[in-house]
């Protein structure tokens, strides 16, 4: 069994090794095992937990509602494993929101992949570092499997990548969904779009 390797907390979280993650239910009340199961990981030292945010979309509504795990009773039980020298901003809420489908519940997660703190501190040693990555969605998997099942081409047809480690490294090549979303939310809420409207645009944003 791979040994996890031994973290310095008070050295603080390893800036290579970040990312976020979206986990997401049909309901709040199935997050339950969700968060249990991240308070187990962090404690076993696989992941060190940043921060952790709860968003909901009504049925009826174009906006998400937040609330911190200090306003939610469901996630107290990850109450005080966070690291408290990170937040995720406004913004990164609000970007992860864009993806959340009405009538559900989504447990947003800046976390620490301590299980790869050997590979980046072999990559420093070497003078290199982890540039980064990228969570590859299952549909855009399946559709790459899809594509090249017949073994004819090394490379698939279908893409894997969306942003790629550019858009890490340089945001400003990135373009920004939620505040295209925030305007259609803000036409929505002056009886200009239907809701139906707005989330036939929101899916177009999507798929970028």
């Amino acid at each position: 069994m791979t040994e996890v390797p031994v973290v310095d907390a008070a050295a603080g979280p390893d800036a290579d090794l970040l990312e976020y993650l979206l986990v997401a239910v049909p309901t709040a009340g199935r997050l339950d095992g969700v968060v249990a199961t991240v308070a187990g990981l962090v404690r076993s030292g696989r992941i060190g937990l940043i921060d952790v945010v709860l968003l909901h979309r009504a049925e009826d509504q174009a906006s998400v509602a937040v609330r911190s795990w200090q306003e939610s009773g469901l996630l107290a039980p990850l109450a005080g494993l966070a690291d408290p020298r990170a937040r995720l901003s406004a913004h990164d809420v609000a970007l992860a929101a864009v993806a959340v489908e009405p009538g559900v519940s989504a447990l947003l997660l800046l976390v620490e992949d301590r299980w790869a703190a050997a590979l980046a501190a072999t990559a420093r040693e070497a003078g290199g570092r982890v540039l980064g990555g990228e969570r590859v969605g299952r549909d855009r998997f399946r559709s790459a499997v899809g594509a090249s099942v017949d073994g004819a081409d090394r490379w698939a047809i279908a893409d894997l990548l969306v942003r790629g480690p550019a858009t890490s490294l340089r945001p400003e090549l990135a373009v920004d969904p939620a505040a295209q979303l925030q305007t259609l939310a803000e036409l929505v809420d002056r009886g200009v779009l239907t809701l139906e409207q707005y989330e036939a645009q929101r899916r177009r944003v999507l798929d970028g």
